[in-house]
């Protein structure tokens, strides 16, 4: 408990915030998602470590191991994967969900990993110099993740106009080519751009398992297993037919 009143008094004093908060984690998930990781201390890293390595020997670890090679489905919580990368689905800004608490991938992936990850992108997009496109990815750690890395991509806002489904399908490409050219071996997808972005379900599984198909078939050197991890049994189903369906 101390390092967790520890951490909330902290980002409490970086965010200019005066008002008595209590030690629980919600208050502190709030506050990692509130905070632009500007000049924190090596202390305050240590200290939130601490609490998210905790947290997450509380949790089932889901071993990617389990899984058959090639493309697989499971419903549950993407942060909770053993496996070499995950795939996080972004705004072009890059830097994770500042609503505090809100039920997105975005922000759970950058609560659990910790304020490294933000830290981090923060530094990349500075150097960029502008928003991130549709269809690329960016990759970081994965710090207090059981898994390597996060690929962070932006997948397209949809309107029901063609180029919506070249860029997702760029997304799901550009993320199997950075795995492959990093020599993993496991990596794991969101349903991109399926939950505020509006793309529905049942295109953008299609679109999902084909690019998957076609790469592990025509340009994969290392990559063993794929696997789509969905919010809901409806999505479960969603994608099960469609693999069905298009095959493996």
């Amino acid at each position: 408990m101390s390092n967790i009143r520890y951490c909330i008094n902290y980002l409490k004093q970086i965010n200019v915030i005066d008002e008595p908060l209590d030690d629980s984690f919600t208050t502190f998930r709030a506050l990692l998602n509130i905070t632009m990781p500007i000049n924190l201390s090596d202390e305050y890293y240590h200290k939130q470590d601490e609490v998210l390595k905790e947290l997450l020997a509380t949790k089932h670890i889901i071993d990617v191991s389990n899984f058959k090679e090639g493309m697989s489905i499971y419903k549950g919580d993407i942060t909770l994967f053993k496996a070499d990368a995950i795939v996080n689905a972004c705004n072009s800004q890059m830097l994770g969900c500042f609503v505090p608490g809100h039920h997105c991938i975005d922000n759970a992936i950058h609560t659990f990993a910790g304020l490294e990850v933000r830290r981090d992108m923060m530094e990349t997009m500075n150097k960029q110099g502008h928003e991130e496109p549709n269809g690329q990815v960016k990759v970081t750690k994965a710090y207090n993740l059981p898994c390597k890395y996060i690929f962070h991509t932006v997948g397209p806002i949809y309107s029901g106009i063609h180029r919506n489904e070249v860029d997702l399908a760029s997304c799901y490409y550009s993320c199997l080519r950075k795995a492959d050219e990093m020599k993993l071996e496991s990596i794991v997808f969101c349903s991109l751009s399926t939950g505020i972005f509006g793309f529905p379900i049942e295109k953008a599984s299609k679109i999902a398992i084909k690019c998957v198909k076609s790469y592990l078939k025509e340009e994969n050197k290392n990559i063993k297993k794929v696997i789509f991890d969905v919010f809901s049994d409806s999505d479960y189903e969603t994608y099960k037919d469609n693999m069905d369906e298009i095959g493996l």
